[in-house]
């Protein structure tokens, strides 16, 4: 979200001017080296800027400018991965079946530090008293 909104405004700082640097950004107070960087690419990921001078002739630091197309809107939530159509796709339930439940039967054991006499197993001694 925070490299979206610094996009922006750099996208309007760009408009302004026919190109610029990393380093001319960041002499311009706008942002940071590396933020500036990590915008940059941003907004060229999404086609609102792109490279000015490339191939052979690209010696020295590279000249971004706007394309003046617009950033697409921030996702408010990250989007979950969903399998759904991996699954229908291999025809796997997306929701179990209902089994047939088997008789049951549930043993639980108490232990309770005392033999089956009621006797402590440690000092022997009847705690029935």
């Amino acid at each position: 979200m925070k490299v979206h909104v610094s996009a922006l405004t750099l996208l309007r700082w760009l408009a302004q001017r026919e190109s610029a640097s990393v380093s001319e950004i960041t002499a311009s107070g706008l942002m940071s080296s590396r933020e500036a960087s990590d915008v940059v690419r941003y907004a060229m990921r999404n086609g609102a800027a792109e490279r000015v001078n490339t191939g052979a002739s690209a010696r020295g630091s590279a000249r971004y400018r706007s394309t003046g197309v617009p950033l697409p809107e921030p996702r408010m939530a990250p989007a979950g991965a969903s399998f759904d159509g991996l699954l229908s796709a291999w025809g796997i339930a997306q929701q179990p079946p209902e089994l047939p439940a088997v008789r049951t039967r549930v043993y639980q054991i108490e232990d309770n530090g005392q033999d089956r006499r009621g006797e402590n197993r440690l000092g022997k001694l009847k705690l029935n008293d």
